[in-house]
């Protein structure tokens, strides 16, 4: 699955105001973004297989950690109103025009991270992609905390003219500042961000063409190269989801939109090859056994056939043909015991005295009954339940079939009263 993912201008949507943009394939790789500019109306279509991804600058969001109320996890309608209550004193602007988003797994987390934009400037730009034909899927932020885990991270971006360095911290949040405000004399560029020695000492340094030599004079060495715009790909890995709250449009969309980066990532990514190969492997297996198994099957079934053919031959030599033995040999038993006189089970003998055993003593005999082959009707025949009961259960022993039908009773050989 492709996702194309927009970085949000800092200024208000405009005609002429320029998207950067870049497409990323299912499969990244090692390879570069393309990076490009365009005004919303210019933005590359995107289709079925394509992820829209709004990215918001570092530039415009705040971070804060709050300790929500316990028990608010179940009570979700009621998380933004705590949110702008907990805020209320932290924000530079009134709360009600500010956008708020949890981190995802804040109801497991004690002090969860808050990010904080400007609501008007976010809702304009996201509306304005709409516009253009590219709803978007999911909001992600350029830079966020990380885990407590993950060391703290310095991006530089930009230029040494207009470019900014960042920082990431686990435990504070997203901060930066111009390179212009690191470069006086005085104090270490460090010391001007707020990190101690220790932290710089042990934080990732990230750095843009643009910055690289600015980044090693003022930080010294430790700087890798990032080719532009590479972070993003971070930004997309990450699980954050800006589009909460107000801004949860299109949430089926969206959540169809995981549901196939996620399969996307299952089928392309080459962490989960080894599961692939795995699933594949088994598949095969089942394929194979369930193969065997029929083939087993079938040769038992095949044995069996010729079983009954060899005995039905072996009883009735004069079989020329066997095609359903079972059936042949009984067809076969039934003429010799017509031939020899003997009486059957459906014949109207055999049946009269087997309703005569069954009688329940003090039931009087049916006074109507008609006869046709394997089958008794009888007419005038009240017997109540619990003779019902036993009478059906004594005809059952003798393999007779017993029920109602119509205003009688029809009793019949078990083979008959198969459908």
């Amino acid at each position: 699955m492709r996702t194309l993912i927009i970085q949000l201008p800092p200024g208000p949507p405009s005609p002429s105001l320029a998207y950067p943009h870049a497409r990323v394939e299912a499969e990244p790789g090692t390879r570069p973004l393309a990076l490009q500019w365009a005004a919303a109306a210019l933005l590359p279509a995107a289709d079925r297989q394509t992820e829209t991804v709004a990215l918001v600058p570092a530039a415009a969001l705040s971070w804060h950690r709050v300790e929500l109320p316990a028990g608010l996890h179940k009570q979700v309608q009621r998380v933004q109103a705590a949110l702008q209550g907990l805020l209320e004193d932290r924000l530079l602007d009134d709360p009600e025009q500010v956008h708020l988003a949890l981190q995802t797994d804040w109801a497991n987390t004690p002090r969860p991270w808050v990010a904080a934009c400007d609501r008007a400037w976010l809702s304009a730009h996201l509306q304005a992609l709409e516009q253009a034909g590219l709803p978007v899927h999911r909001i992600v932020p350029e830079l966020s905390p990380g885990t407590t885990a993950s060391p703290v991270q310095l991006t530089a971006l930009g230029d040494a003219d207009t470019g900014w360095l960042w920082v990431s911290h686990p435990e504070r949040g997203v901060w930066g500042q111009p390179w212009s405000a690191l470069r006086p004399a005085g104090l270490a560029a460090h010391e001007r961000l707020g990190l101690s020695e220790p932290e710089r000492a042990s934080a990732a340094l990230l750095a843009e063409p643009g910055a690289v030599a600015l980044a090693t004079e003022l930080l010294g060495s430790g700087v890798r190269l990032m080719p532009p715009a590479q972070h993003w790909l971070a930004a997309l890995a990450g699980d954050w989801d800006l589009a909460q709250f107000e801004l949860r449009a299109n949430a089926r969309s969206r959540q169809l939109k995981n549901w196939q980066r996620t399969a996307s990532s299952l089928w392309h990514s080459p962490a989960w090859r080894p599961a692939r190969w795995g699933f594949w492997l088994l598949l095969a297996a089942q394929l194979v056994g369930l193969n065997a198994w029929a083939w087993k099957t079938r040769a038992d079934w095949q044995a069996q056939q010729s079983s009954w053919a060899q005995v039905l031959r072996e009883t009735f030599p004069k079989t020329s043909l066997v095609v359903d033995a079972p059936l042949q040999m009984g067809q076969q038993v039934e003429r010799l015991r017509q031939g020899s006189g003997q009486l059957g089970a459906g014949d109207l003998e055999a049946m009269l005295t087997a309703l005569g055993q069954a009688l329940p003593p003090g039931l009087a005999a049916p006074r109507q009954w008609a006869y046709q082959t394997g089958q008794m009707r009888l007419q005038e025949f009240q017997p109540d339940a619990a003779q019902q009961q036993a009478l059906q259960q004594s005809l059952s022993a003798l393999g007779y079939a017993w029920r109602a039908q119509g205003d009688g009773w029809l009793m019949s050989t078990q083979a008959q009263a198969k459908p």
